[in-house]
């Protein structure tokens, strides 16, 4: 392991350490390995702000905001999520399991438990 590796995980370990109440987004990655033992936290009472995810075409802005979603719902905090094209739809439905999502579950070290939540 690197010395610039060996300094990563306590970086993110320490940077994403919460106190209270937190939802996990998934795990760091650097140079294309993830770190299962340096999850991202966001403590749950800063996320009473308004919040925006942009970047290009395919870089997983649907996907993290319906995570972020899910995990707040998991926590009993309701959300207002703006989705015009209505990708967002399928958090009614209970997911299914695939080999890519099993994947990659298992390298953050999270299991995938399907689930649907409650919509409006």
């Amino acid at each position: 392991m690197s010395v610039k590796n060996a300094k990563f995980v306590p970086f993110i370990t320490e940077g994403f350490h919460c106190e209270q109440a937190f939802i996990t987004l998934g795990a760091a990655e650097l140079e294309g390995a993830i770190y299962a033992d340096a999850p991202i936290n966001i403590a749950l009472k800063t996320l009473n702000r308004h919040g925006l995810i942009a970047g290009a075409t395919g870089t997983g802005k649907t996907k993290t905001l319906q995570l972020v979603g899910e995990l707040l719902s998991r926590q009993g905090v309701p959300c207002l999520l703006m989705d015009i094209k209505g990708d967002l739809s399928g958090l009614a439905a209970a997911g299914t399991a695939n080999e890519k999502i099993t994947e990659r579950q298992s390298k953050i070290g999270i299991p995938f438990n399907p689930s649907a939540f409650p919509t409006e």
